[in-house]
């Protein structure tokens, strides 16, 4: 079997959207911008065919493969070809990664798939859904506590702060504010996720002008404080958040921005992905907090 492998570039944007577009994808890495800022993490590579796209990836310095693009009617045809190529090609069996629940429940109908794989959920990689208008609004006694803090942020700021909409042209102060912000940050991370997630996100300042991604900010006396970047899948109607960083010494700030960034820059999304937690602690909690509607599943499928 000849294959050519891709590397993901900003100019790969084009294509990876339409093969994602075969079919409603809901999970973070159906989203482009997702891809890209982990490729260098993951060694990201994919293979294409007229009427797929797949991945390669190292895991646990493991090459793996995560869930293909194709159509719902192309899952289990798609997946043995998958399966034929680890085998054949990488003399390997085969794992996947981030399965979604429609991949799956295709794949189950099939008795050579339970012979064969078994399957997992994958819960410290479940993305968050929430509804997009309660995040605009925090109406509700569930939000009366966000609520809070944004009024609090509000009323000890007032007349100091201001949200604007960037582009790439404000890059250079959104670098220094995010290399001011790291420098403070204390947060533990045993996988260095967070360092090649910070790699990634230095992939998006240096081909801003390549990707089409929303970016918005909160200026406090004049200096940028937060800011968050997006992206927005009109098929679905699901606004995904990114990168969101605010200088934790602003009450309210992480809540304020968490909220105006939807209201300017994605005020027709009905739902709103803020992808996994990573398995941390204190970054589930806050997910939680902000109560999602549901959680959107993943799987690790794994050749017996």
């Amino acid at each position: 079997m000849t294959v050519s492998l891709n590397s993901i570039t900003a100019f790969s944007q084009s294509e990876l959207r339409k093969y994602a577009a075969l079919r409603p994808i809901y999970t973070s890495e159906g989203q482009f911008l997702n891809q890209f800022i982990w490729s260098e993490y993951y060694n990201t590579e994919y293979i294409k065919t007229d009427s797929y796209l797949y991945f390669l990836i190292d895991v646990y310095k493991r090459r793996s493969t995560m869930m293909p693009y194709c159509r719902v009617e192309d899952i289990e045809s798609t997946f043995w070809a998958i399966k034929q190529y680890f085998n054949e090609e990488l003399k390997l069996p085969m794992i996947m990664y981030l399965a979604d629940e429609t991949f799956l429940s295709v794949m189950k109908q099939s008795p050579r798939f339970l012979d064969e794989f078994t399957f997992e959920e994958d819960r410290d990689s479940s993305d968050y859904i929430y509804s997009a208008d309660k995040l605009r609004t925090l109406s509700g006694k569930a939000y009366h506590k966000k609520k809070n803090h944004v009024n609090a942020f509000l009323k000890e700021y007032a007349g100091r702060f201001e949200y604007s909409t960037l582009s790439c042209r404000n890059m250079d102060e959104i670098e220094q504010f995010h290399e001011e912000w790291l420098k403070e940050r204390t947060l533990t991370d045993h996988f260095n996720s967070i360092r090649s997630e910070e790699d990634g996100v230095h992939r998006i300042f240096d081909n801003c002008f390549l990707l089409d991604c929303k970016l918005g900010g909160i200026y406090i006396d004049g200096k940028l404080e937060a800011y968050s970047i997006g992206s927005y899948n009109p098929n679905t109607k699901y606004a995904y958040i990114h990168i969101e960083k605010a200088n934790p010494n602003f009450r309210g700030l992480y809540n304020y921005i968490n909220q105006q960034f939807l209201i300017h820059e994605f005020p027709e999304a009905e739902f709103v992905n803020r992808e996994d937690d990573l398995g941390q602690e204190g970054l589930r909690k806050s997910k939680l907090s902000y109560k999602p509607i549901r959680l959107e599943t993943k799987y690790v499928i794994r050749e017996k």
